[in-house]
């Protein structure tokens, strides 16, 4: 049974061995045939480990692209505020006291820490400057053209993109791994069920369940021991009334 004294890899493993060998064992197979576990049957948790095999290489595939989509987000954030307050400590220097610039460009004031307050601030700070003649040819007196200023703007709408992306991701990796989890619980209780009826069908061969990969419990090795010490004794007892 999974749990989390045991990983997943473990569980997926164990389940595996116990499917596939009580599948290629002729002799376990036709015992457990008797208890409703036919090859068909066999074949069904076969199916279900496929599924949660399939589900699990996805989920790590998809949390390997959120981690991806974070880290892409942040450097192209970072990258555009420092490039933003840079520009915008020389628009301060740039637009002096105009205080008609100075709310178009929203340049005083505590810089917002979220990606919507930031984005709010940056793009209209790049939106009225560029939007403006004269507020542009003001600014590129200190080295900022039209085209710098365009460029700069172009850095704010991709944190956007990235903002998005990283939600697509965050979303596919949950989604993702509720998927995984559904069909791990559905293959657990399957496998949950064959390892009790095994524990009934082999109960006085604990042998068949070490094929099986399942832990044999005192109880069965003593069953087994005394079993054998008895067709031990049997033999030998008929062995001497035969020597007589």
């Amino acid at each position: 049974m999974y749990s989390s004294r045991n990983t997943l890899a473990e569980f997926m493993e164990s389940a595996r061995l116990l499917i596939e060998n009580a599948l290629a064992d002729g002799a376990i197979a036709a015992t457990l045939a008797g208890f409703g576990y036919d090859a068909a049957r066999l074949g069904e948790g076969r199916r279900l480990w496929a599924e949660a095999d399939a589900l699990g290489k996805k989920q790590n595939a998809d949390a390997a692209g959120k981690r991806g989509a974070v880290q892409d987000f942040g450097e192209t954030w970072s990258t555009a505020n420092s490039t933003y307050m840079k520009t915008l400590k020389v628009a301060r220097v740039a637009f002096g006291e105009d205080a008609r610039a100075i709310a178009a460009l929203k340049l005083y004031g505590p810089r917002k820490e979220s990606m919507a307050g930031w984005l709010e601030q940056a793009s209209t700070f790049y939106a009225n400057l560029t939007a403006d003649a004269n507020l542009i040819n003001r600014h590129a007196r200190f080295g900022y053209d039209r085209a710098k200023l365009d460029a700069e703007a172009a850095l704010v709408d991709a944190v956007r993109g990235k903002g998005q992306a990283k939600a697509q991701g965050n979303g596919a990796a949950q989604s993702a791994t509720a998927a995984r989890d559904g069909k791990i619980r559905e293959l657990d209780a399957w496998v949950s069920d064959l390892r009790a009826i095994c524990r009934v069908a082999f109960y006085e061969n604990p042998q068949e369940l070490e094929k099986l990969g399942m832990k044999v419990l005192n109880g069965p090795r003593k069953t087994a021991r005394k079993a054998s010490a008895t067709m031990a004794a049997e033999a030998t007892s008929q062995a001497v009334a035969s020597g007589k």
